[in-house]
């Protein structure tokens, strides 16, 4: 087909009605189709057979096929071809079901002109292009939706093969953590054992050089024990589910105060600005944060300073709660509790009382951790919560603490940062949902 001819088929069975079809045609003006003329079916076929057409006039009423049986087999025998059919005034009914069975058109034979004629055909044409461009856009569908079946079923194999690998790296990292817990903490046992054997003969021959050899080899196997055990901590706490319930946050800090005698008076000043809130938390992990924060807090101040930390709760609320107090952080409230008897100092002056907290929805608690140590730069505060990253060597430590910390408080659903200036101080902050007063409802921890 080039731009100004259309070749068309005209099947019909009536010389004079061919005839009359074309001199329509031609009196309307209309140039620009090629006719090829057939009267009986059998020739329709052939000539499909041989040549290519635009379009196909089909009369239903021929002598070797009449009625439906027409247009059947002429969607048969050319599927992409554009078909119109032509009937008689008393056969419309046929040219409908004609159309219903994918016929583009139909005429009536006498009451159509030559250009609603040319119209007909061109409109069969471009019905039966949008028709073909819509078959291949569903065949493209289709093709692109059984290639998405595979790619999923592969993807779904290939996840099915690296959570089988997962699980077996995970299998094989648990019995590695027992054989650190075992095979590598027990010579580190008996070197500081005969270590300890070595420091008593030399105390007896008089070797102090010695004895400061002993003393250094005796710290490192400690600084490793240490350092050994806080990884297993890690590795236990990442790989575990906590379970949640309401903690009495002051009650746990004064048993963990009372437990270490580091934390005590005079050598250290705490003070807790209570009551303090109850906290939907593990309490194991929390002892562990707490005990954390409190340690660094009291380690890492300047020489000959007396270490002082403030310990106080706020609540936060859609994360722009009324500021209550002009020495806290803008955005945040204090929260009220039972009170409890502590060895530390109270300051109930500090506190501004506010609702329940079993009203609904339940805010979340910040419990901070002020101190008047040596401060963290500000490029350095998020990096401190990576694992073995030590700011300073000249104090003691693993670098392992403070991504525990992060860790626990992200497995109970929380957060944790700080805010921080060299040599003014740090302030820590715990952030977790507040419990309901009765303190009665345990959900499980989060995953990592």
């Amino acid at each position: 087909m080039n731009a100004t001819t259309l070749r068309l088929l005209l099947v019909e069975d009536s010389p004079s009605d061919a005839l009359l079809l074309q001199a329509s045609l031609s009196e309307a003006g209309v140039v620009g189709f090629d006719f090829t003329h057939v009267e009986c079916w059998a020739e329709a076929a052939q000539c499909l057979h041989d040549k290519e057409f635009d379009v196909l006039l089909l009369d239903l009423s021929l002598p070797d096929v009449t009625g439906q049986e027409t247009f059947l087999r002429a969607r048969t025998e050319a599927p992409h071809l554009p078909i119109l059919v032509m009937t008689g005034s008393g056969d419309e009914a046929l040219g409908l079901e004609a159309v219903r069975h994918g016929i583009q058109d139909y005429l009536i034979k006498g009451q159509t002109n030559g250009r609603q004629t040319v119209r007909s055909i061109r409109y069969a044409i471009e019905r039966k292009r949008a028709e073909e461009a819509l078959k291949s856009t569903e065949s493209a569908l289709r093709e692109s939706e059984r290639h998405l079946r595979e790619w999923n079923a592969d993807l779904e194999r290939r996840v099915a093969e690296r959570t089988a690998t997962l699980k077996e790296t995970i299998s094989d990292l648990e019995d590695f953590s027992h054989s650190i817990t075992h095979d590598l903490r027990a010579p580190l046992r008996a070197i500081r054992s005969f270590a300890q054997i070595l420091n008593e003969e030399c105390l007896a021959c008089g070797r102090p050089k010695a004895q400061e050899h002993i003393r250094r080899i005796t710290s490192a196997a400690a600084r490793m024990d240490k350092l050994i055990q806080d990884v297993l901590q890690y590795s236990r706490l990442a790989r575990s589910e906590l379970e949640l319930a309401a903690v009495d946050v002051q009650g746990l800090l004064r048993g963990i105060i009372d437990t270490y005698p580091a934390f005590q008076p005079p050598h250290v000043e705490i003070q807790i600005d209570g009551p303090l809130p109850r906290m939907l938390g593990n309490e194991a992990a929390l002892t562990q944060c707490f005990s954390n924060l409190l340690g660094n807090a009291i380690k890492f101040v300047a020489p000959g300073t007396r270490p002082q930390v403030r310990v106080w709760a706020e609540r936060v609320e859609n994360s722009k709660a009324e500021q209550r107090d002009e020495s806290l952080p803008a955005g945040i409230d204090q929260l009220p509790v039972a009170n409890h008897q502590s060895p530390v100092t109270h300051h109930a002056s500090r506190i501004t009382q506010q609702a329940s907290l079993s009203s609904s929805p339940l805010p979340s608690v910040r419990l901070w951790f002020a101190d008047n140590g040596v401060g963290i730069p500000k490029e350095a505060q998020e990096r401190i919560f990576k694992m073995f990253q030590r700011l300073d060597k000249s104090y003691d430590g693993t670098g392992v603490g403070l991504t525990v910390v992060r860790k626990a408080v992200e497995k109970m659903g929380g957060r944790v940062g700080l805010e921080s200036e060299p040599g003014r101080g740090s302030r820590f902050w715990v952030e977790l949902k507040a419990a309901g007063d009765s303190g009665e409802k345990e959900v499980t921890g989060l995953p990592a």
